[in-house]
């Protein structure tokens, strides 16, 4: 086999795309294009990898597993432990695209298939890099894989505390290990947050409040509590021909630029509900048949009308749009001219949700408060992992899993 990028035990991985020419890279439930990447070890549920590649002929690509702890630190497992057949290999699905402006090619690969399966639970990260340059990936990717053998029982409510009360959503816990053993609670058990697809501002190193036989409960106030935000907003490209929703302007060219009408700030406005897809975005084209293929690349300009912040920091753009991390190309500048915030990303056409997150300087905690605020009422999905070291292995087992939603609450 060919040699992988070398992860150190303890090294910590995280979401990156390391190639400018790696576009609309998505890791998802294989039935769902807006859902967490976490699959059932034990069900026949898939995880589905697709990305484009500006490029005019395919590439060797290969992709490897690789097991972390419940931190996201690479375990000290050998994949022979954690993975029962080959745990790297060709990414073999691949077509070109047809009638585009820009050419590329799309590819895809299901998690797990016909060359391995998981035989361990826990945190994982899929590397994708190209044969030619093994030790460098060009994007790795986190999901889950859980072993459901504890009962999760978990509620989220509006904060408890008086200063948070309408800005900020409280999540309770309680873990029912029934016939599964542990040794010590306290740091044999770990418990992790998130907030959606929000890697950055996750919820972990919560020790019990509670400790009750076989049940751990998590009681806290301010410890389990997130900033509630606002709901994402939204923009479809499907078409370059029709303005549809939140278009304001389109410019035929040799690459298409779509302008969208300018933002403004919902922070200082009443709470209003926007459904949304939580911060997905789904690939389409109104004109055709196949958006894997023959949906084109456009430039999309976001314009915020806001006033230059007080506060120095940075804001972004930023969800599945940005592969769920900061990006540079995502950075907003101000421009005193138009008077706004203005970027521009170059994306497949199709129907996208977003928001802005700002980073002020002395805190480096990225969030959506300064331009949209925080309210009780946003529509937030939860996602609860418990996990329990493995003295034999050497390992964090993910055994519990639930997932919670303030929709139709509040």
């Amino acid at each position: 086999m060919f040699s992988q990028p070398d992860w150190e035990p303890g090294f910590i991985l995280t979401d990156s795309v390391q190639s400018l020419k790696i576009k609309t890279c998505m890791l998802t439930p294989f039935e769902s294009l807006t859902d967490f990447p976490l699959i059932n070890m034990n069900s026949s549920e898939r995880l589905l990898l697709q990305f484009d590649d500006f490029n005019f002929d395919s590439e060797d690509y290969m992709y490897s597993i690789t097991h972390c702890n419940s931190d996201w630190s690479v375990s000290d497992l050998h994949f022979t432990e954690y993975i029962d057949g080959f745990p790297e290999n060709y990414i073999q699905t691949f077509d070109f695209s047809f009638n585009t402006k820009v050419s590329y090619v799309h590819y895809e690969l299901v998690l797990p298939n016909s060359d391995f399966r998981f035989i361990k639970s826990g945190n994982y990260v899929l590397t994708v890099y190209n044969v030619e340059e093994s030790k460098t990936p060009i994007f790795t990717k986190r999901f889950m894989v859980y072993d459901d053998k504890l009962f999760v029982g978990a509620k989220v409510q509006q904060s408890t505390l008086a200063k948070g009360r309408y800005s900020d959503h409280e999540i309770d816990v309680t873990v029912n290990f029934g016939n599964i053993d542990y040794v010590n609670p306290i740091n044999d058990v770990h418990l992790s947050i998130y907030q959606g697809h929000r890697w950055d501002n996750a919820i972990t190193n919560l020790t019990p409040s509670f400790v009750e036989r076989k049940k751990l409960v998590y009681d806290f106030e301010e410890e389990s509590s997130f900033s509630a935000g606002n709901e994402y907003r939204f923009f479809d490209s499907k078409s370059v021909r029709f303005y549809t929703e939140r278009v304001q302007e389109i410019i035929r060219d040799s690459l298409d630029v779509v302008l969208l009408y300018p933002d403004v700030p919902w922070a200082n406005q009443a709470y209003s509900f926007y459904p949304d897809i939580e911060g997905y975005f789904v690939p389409n084209i109104l004109e055709r048949d196949d958006a894997r293929i023959q949906a084109d690349y456009v430039w999309v300009n976001f314009c915020l009308q806001q006033n230059p912040f007080v506060d120095k920091g940075d804001l972004y753009l930023y969800g599945a749009l940005t592969d769920w991390y900061l990006k540079e190309e995502a950075k907003l500048n101000y421009d005193e001219r138009m008077g706004c915030y203005e970027t521009s990303l170059l994306l497949k056409q199709g129907y996208y949700n977003y928001t802005y997150l700002f980073i002020p300087e002395d805190t480096q905690l990225a969030s959506q408060e300064a331009v949209d605020g925080n309210f009780h009422q946003t529509s937030q999905d939860y996602y609860i992992f418990v996990y329990l070291y493995d003295y034999d292995y050497g390992y964090d087992r993910l055994l519990g899993y639930r997932k919670i939603s303030t929709r139709g609450m509040f």
